[in-house]
């Protein structure tokens, strides 16, 4: 079975029209280094940066710590985030589910006529 992380270097080229020979040589990297994760090697922490950068994807999302893609410091510019983030440093653990059960009433509400769009096709 493939890395995790060369799984999704390989999926992110593919969604981008790119092959991972044509990734590493924009990257300056050695032909086949990112083939030689597949299984055993493991990348520096240097070239898992460089790749996250390129595609515009967290280093977590690429290790396979998590499957949201944006990097935290998108995230982390967000006024919205920031200001959900300041709300619930206040809350009770009670309220942070009062607010995550309204988040998920709204998003349900707000995504439903997609779900019923992809349906009528």
């Amino acid at each position: 079975m493939d890395s995790i992380i060369f799984t999704r270097i390989k999926d992110l080229c593919a969604e981008n029209d790119i092959t991972v020979n044509k990734l590493e040589t924009e990257l300056g990297m050695s032909q086949y280094s990112i083939g030689r994760w597949k299984n055993a090697t493991s990348p520096t922490i240097e070239k898992i940066s460089k790749i996250a950068k390129y595609f515009d994807v967290s280093i977590d999302y690429l290790v396979g710590a998590t499957d949201i893609r944006t990097p935290i410091d998108t995230v982390m510019c967000d006024q919205d985030f920031v200001s959900l983030q300041r709300a619930r440093e206040r809350m009770t653990d009670r309220d942070k589910s009062r607010m995550m059960a309204m988040l998920k009433v709204g998003f349900d509400y707000a995504f439903s006529d997609e779900k019923s769009d992809k349906s009528d096709t």
